[in-house]
C-alpha cells in the first residue's frame, strides 16, 4: 500500500509539474501524526501552487471543500537534494505570530504532512503556508510559499427599519434603535468583522466576517448610521451596506435623500447598493435595463462609487432573474434564510441567502443565528 501511494503522488508531481489540468484521486496515506481519507469533491477548487521562480520548490495540497477541516500538504519540484522541510503554517487573520512549525523528514512521501483545523482551535479560513528545507546545522532556507483556504460560514444580516414602530408599516420589521445598539455591541465584543461587497474577497482574510444589510433605503436608517459611528473605535471598523430603491432616492420623509446617502457614504461606513429602480418583482418585468442598469446608473451618480451588488425586491428571482442580474453586477442577496460558505457552485454569488432579524429578535436568537 505504501508503495502505491509514493507511486500515485510521483505521478500527481509529475503532472503538476507540466502545468496539466489535473484531478487528484481518491487515496488514503500516513505521516508521523495522522491518518486520513481526503475525498476529491468536484464542486471544489483546487489550490493552485504559489508561483515563484526565484523559489526553489513548489507546494502542493489536496482539495479542500466547505466541510473540510484537513489537507494534506507535499512539496515537489525540488531544485536540490533535501532531507527536511519545516512548514512554518499560520493563518492570515491571525498573522505570523501564530504561526507553527511542522516538520518533515521523509522525501519518499515527498514530505507530507497534514494540515488540521484542529492543531489552530479548529479555526477555519485562509492559511498561509512556507516550506522551508533544513540542513545539518538547523539552518532554514525558503523553498516555497502557498495558501489553503478552509471556507468560513459567513451571516448576512438583513434588516430594514431601525426605529421605534408607530403604527405605520409591518412591525416585524422595525428593530429598535436600542436593540440595534446591543446587536452591534454583541458584535464588537465577540470580535466580528463587519465587510462590505468590495471586500467580499476578504472573507477568508478576516476573523469571524459578517455583513450588516439593509433593505428598501429607509430614512431610519440614519439611525443605525449614528449607533455604528458611537460604536466605532481603533479596534472596531463598522461596515454596512444600503440597497437603496433608486426611484425613491428624495421622494419624501420616509426614504434616504440625496443629501443622507453621500453623508452615509463620506462616514467611510456604509456602502450603497441597488435595490432596483421600482421594487418590483423582476420575474415579472419586462425592462430589465430600467430596473437593474439604470437604477445602479442612478446611485452611481448620487455616490461617485461602484454598485456592484442587488438585492432582489421581495427575495424573489428565478433564472432569468439571475441572467440578467449578471450582466450588471457581481452579487446578489435573497430573503432565503442561512449562512454563505463557498461550495464552487454554479451562481452561488448572485444566490446569497441572509439571515432576517426582527423586532422580536433577543440577543440570544441573534448570537445562536451568527454562529
Amino acid at each position: 500500500m505504501r508503495k502505491l501511494i509514493t507511486i500515485t503522488l510521483i505521478f500527481y508531481l509529475f503532472l503538476a509539474g507540466c502545468d496539466w489540468k489535473l484531478t487528484v484521486p481518491e487515496y488514503v496515506y500516513k505521516d508521523h501524526r495522522h491518518e486520513v481519507l481526503a475525498n476529491r469533491n468536484p464542486q471544489t477548487k483546487e489550490q493552485r501552487p504559489f508561483n515563484n521562480k526565484k523559489l526553489r520548490g513548489t507546494i502542493f495540497s489536496t482539495p479542500v471543500t466547505y466541510q473540510s477541516t484537513t489537507v494534506s500538504i507535499s512539496v515537489g519540484n525540488l531544485k536540490s537534494t533535501v532531507t527536511k522541510i519545516n512548514y512554518h503554517i499560520w493563518r492570515t487573520a491571525d498573522d505570523s505570530k501564530t504561526m507553527k512549525i511542522f516538520p518533515a523528514v521523509n522525501p519518499a512521501d515527498h514530505f507530507t504532512i497534514l494540515l488540521d483545523t484542529r492543531d489552530f482551535a479548529s479555526k477555519r479560513g485562509e492559511y498561509q503556508i512556507e516550506a522551508y528545507s533544513v540542513d545539518n546545522s538547523g539552518k532554514e532556507t525558503l523553498l516555497s510559499k502557498s495558501v489553503v483556504i478552509f471556507p468560513q460560514r459567513v451571516p448576512i444580516l438583513m434588516y430594514h427599519a431601525v426605529d421605534e414602530y408607530r403604527g405605520q408599516g409591518w412591525k416585524l420589521l422595525f428593530v429598535s434603535p436600542a436593540n440595534f445598539e446591543r446587536q452591534m455591541q454583541y458584535l464588537k465584543d465577540n470580535g466580528y468583522t463587519l465587510l462590505t461587497f468590495e471586500r467580499f474577497s476578504d472573507i477568508n482574510k478576516v476573523n469571524k466576517p459578517i455583513f450588516v444589510t439593509f433593505d428598501d433605503g429607509m430614512k431610519n436608517n440614519m439611525n443605525a448610521l449614528k449607533i455604528l459611528k458611537k460604536l466605532e473605535d481603533h479596534k472596531f471598523k463598522p461596515a454596512a451596506t444600503e440597497f437603496v430603491i433608486a426611484g425613491r432616492i428624495d421622494s419624501g420623509s420616509y426614504s434616504l435623500s440625496s443629501t443622507d446617502i453621500k453623508e452615509m457614504v463620506n462616514s467611510g461606513i456604509f456602502s450603497i447598493q441597488s435595490h432596483t429602480m421600482s421594487h418590483s418583482d423582476l420575474r415579472s418585468v419586462t425592462d430589465y435595463v430600467q430596473e437593474l442598469k439604470l437604477s445602479k446608473e442612478k446611485i452611481e451618480q448620487v455616490t461617485g462609487k461602484p454598485v456592484i451588488a442587488l438585492a432582489y425586491p421581495m427575495g424573489y428571482f428565478n433564472d432569468k432573474v439571475v441572467e440578467e442580474t449578471e450582466k450588471y453586477y457581481k452579487f446578489a442577496v435573497t430573503t432565503k434564510y442561512g449562512l454563505f460558505v463557498e461550495r464552487g457552485l454554479s451562481n452561488e454569488l448572485f444566490l446569497l441567502h441572509r439571515i432576517p432579524i426582527h423586532s422580536t429578535t433577543t440577543i440570544p436568537e441573534f448570537a445562536t443565528m451568527i454562529r
